[in-house]
């Protein structure tokens, strides 16, 4: 059976070391910061999310280049006889063009693109699970492209923003543009669904929403049972630790659960003071 290697991008949120340990390749898209762009690897995750809070403008962001998906797949090719790259939504961002350029100038048949209609940890869930699978010797690359497009049905992403202007100024917000100019109080829910940022409802007062967010994220998909799951923030640890305090009380063990905070590509659109909980079903 052909050896299959896996290609993905930062905003996984994987760390890179543990991509690397798994032999991923990864690309890294860029951020406007400090006066030039700057591979988001390279930028510090926490000294960014302090700084984001006080800066007045949205740092702007930028996909990999073709150039830079080149690079990594001539090297992933000389390990693997074929290659699976899963990327961020391309309704969120460029880098899923970037990389079919790519694979178009290298070799079509041996590099898929497949698009993963997610982002943040539910790539990063669908990552590990491809992962899993390859090891296991039983699935085609055929067998693999299947898997990851139906892959999001079983992924529930929700979460809430400090202020919807980020979303809205950056361009990701989608139809969640009806909840701009909310009330006082009041806290919008959202979604990720097949790759675009959708409203759910609004929500009055800071428990209600931290209760209906996690609900909703423990619904169960497909055959019930909780593979992975990831309560994540855009530095704050009070938005976090709320959301992870709600998903114990549900039963899930607090070991079970990735706590940490969001990649910065995807907590810069989303503001300061935004987080969420991301599940993915068996």
């Amino acid at each position: 059976m052909p050896k299959i290697g896996i290609v993905t991008d930062n905003t996984c949120d994987i760390d890179p070391k543990k991509l690397e340990e798994m032999g991923i390749g990864y690309v890294s898209l860029y951020v406007n910061w400090k006066g030039g762009f700057v591979r988001a690897v390279d930028i510090d995750i926490d000294e960014f999310y302090e700084e984001l809070k006080t800066v007045d403008y949205i740092p702007a962001t930028s996909q990999p280049t073709p150039q830079d998906f080149e690079d990594v797949y001539k090297k992933m090719l000389k390990d693997y006889d074929e290659l699976i790259s899963v990327h961020i939504s391309e309704k969120l961002s460029g880098t899923y063009n970037s990389a079919r350029i790519a694979a178009k100038n290298i070799d079509e048949k041996r590099i898929h693109i497949v698009e993963s209609y997610e982002a943040t940890w539910g790539l990063g869930h669908l990552v590990f699970a491809l992962k899993n699978l390859i090891d296991s010797g039983h699935y085609n690359i055929e067998e693999l492209n299947e898997y990851v497009e139906h892959f999001h049905e079983k992924v529930n992403v929700y979460f809430t923003v400090g202020s919807l202007n980020y979303l809205a100024k950056g361009g990701r917000i989608g139809k969640a543009t009806a909840f701009l100019g909310s009330m006082l109080n009041i806290k919008p829910l959202l979604n990720l669904e097949k790759g675009e940022i959708l409203p759910v409802k609004r929500i009055r007062g800071y428990n209600k929403i931290i209760k209906e967010l996690t609900t909703l994220a423990m619904e169960e998909k497909g055959k019930g049972e909780l593979k992975y799951i990831t309560v994540e923030h855009t530095g704050s640890l009070k938005l976090g630790g709320d959301l992870m305090d709600e998903v114990v009380k549900l039963g899930v063990p607090r070991e079970k659960i990735i706590f940490e905070p969001m990649d910065i590509i995807i907590g810069m659109h989303l503001g300061p003071d935004s987080g969420g909980i991301i599940t993915t079903w068996e």
